[in-house]
């Protein structure tokens, strides 16, 4: 069986989960006997072999456009003239709308079935439609959705809005979690707690994208409600992103001074190490279709307050192996905080709920074998369709 995946995120060139996605999905299913072929932006065409996976990188820059939408046809016109004649291949997969021109073009050229993993929708993401680019991106995911054999998701919130926002049929939409590394789950940190809080102080850490969405800003007026009943906390912002200057103003609005450290973007060993090291994690998105990001402080043993809406509802049981709050309500947030960090046998009794939830459902390696099992069905049923 040799697969074709398309997207336009995959190490080095990360921006959100999906690249993480990507990469971890596609080596997994090579351990599964799959081929796997990962075509992906780059800035020159070339071609390398990343343990097993044959990542083809597709110039992205080669022209000149006037906005994101331009661009993102552009890369998809080269990826799909230099991918058509790569050879047989028995399934196209395409992760999102930003290569779906390029996926469509590709099913038909080779005559074989699409597989569109959507892991975000633009109605979802904004609200709603409020602009000619959204609704442009709309219909592309649209059209995706039309025109692949089948739709993964990842959530209970992605299956519904993907039937209702989407229009796709239940019978087409296959809910398959996204996961974590196994070797997260025996981490061991690269870099001192010292780096980040002082011995005696609580460390409470949020990590991601600074956008309205993941409610960076809720976190710090939780924090600063948190800092007037104990004094020992410490919070540490990892990420970057359009809201960062209005976090540090917010930051120095409420007088939180040195107990706030935003660390901009860090590597991999550096986001573990400060979860490692952390008493408790934050994250409280106002939109969520999954949340890895939930999932890799489980996996490190971190109690964790989440969201209460989208993906980690289906994996976090409040109170049972994490904590689920309202993200505009800081209050709440708050009150939660406090609870475990006055409480050392609930933050270890969560901790340890959480580690169980991920090894038992949410490594890679249990993904890819679920992905590989729609993979199968696909090509049973492609075989009794002419085309």
């Amino acid at each position: 069986m040799r697969v074709l995946h398309l997207s336009w995120e995959y190490p080095p060139h990360i921006v959100g989960g999906l690249g993480r996605h990507v990469y971890h999905i596609t080596h997994e299913l090579v351990k599964l006997g799959v081929s796997v072929d990962v075509a992906t932006i780059g800035y020159e065409d070339s071609h390398m072999s990343d343990d097993g996976v044959s990542v083809h990188l597709v110039d992205a820059f080669k022209v000149r456009v006037p906005d994101f939408s331009s661009w993102v046809h552009s890369f998809n016109i080269f990826m799909a003239t230099e991918l058509s004649h790569i050879g047989d291949v028995d399934l196209v997969h395409v992760h999102d709308w930003l290569t779906a021109p390029a996926g469509i073009v590709l099913k038909h050229r080779f005559k074989v079935p699409l597989i569109a993993t959507i892991h975000a929708t633009e109605y979802g993401r904004r609200g709603g439609l409020h602009s000619l680019e959204s609704r442009h991106i709309h219909e592309w995911e649209w059209l995706l959705a039309y025109e692949a054999w089948k739709v993964i998701v990842c959530s209970r919130l992605m299956v519904d809005e993907v039937k209702s926002v989407l229009g796709v049929p239940s019978d087409k939409v296959i809910m398959i979690p996204n996961g974590v590394d196994k070797s997260l789950l025996n981490f061991k940190p690269k870099y001192e707690r010292s780096n980040y809080a002082l011995p005696w102080e609580l460390l409470i850490v949020f990590y991601g994208r600074l956008v309205y969405e993941k409610g960076p800003d809720s976190v710090i007026r939780a924090f600063a409600k948190l800092l007037a009943r104990l004094g020992n906390v410490k919070l540490v912002i990892i990420g970057d992103g359009p809201m960062r200057e209005y976090l540090v103003n917010l930051v120095n609005q409420l007088g939180l001074g040195s107990k706030v450290y935003f660390t901009g973007r860090v590597s991999d060993d550096e986001l573990y190490s400060v979860i490692y090291h952390s008493n408790l994690v934050i994250l409280p998105s106002r939109y969520e279709p999954f949340g890895i990001s939930s999932l890799e402080a489980m996996a490190l043993g971190k109690p964790l307050i989440a969201t209460n809406r989208g993906g980690p509802t289906d994996f976090v049981k409040h109170m049972d192996n994490g904590i689920l709050a309202n993200p505009d309500n800081p209050d709440e947030i708050a009150y939660y905080a406090e609870m475990v960090l006055k409480d050392e046998g609930l933050a270890k009794r969560l901790g340890e709920r959480a580690r169980e939830t991920v090894t038992k459902g949410y490594t890679w390696d249990i993904i890819a074998r679920k992905t590989y099992e729609v993979y199968k069905a696909t090509l049973e049923e492609r075989v009794r369709v002419n085309w």
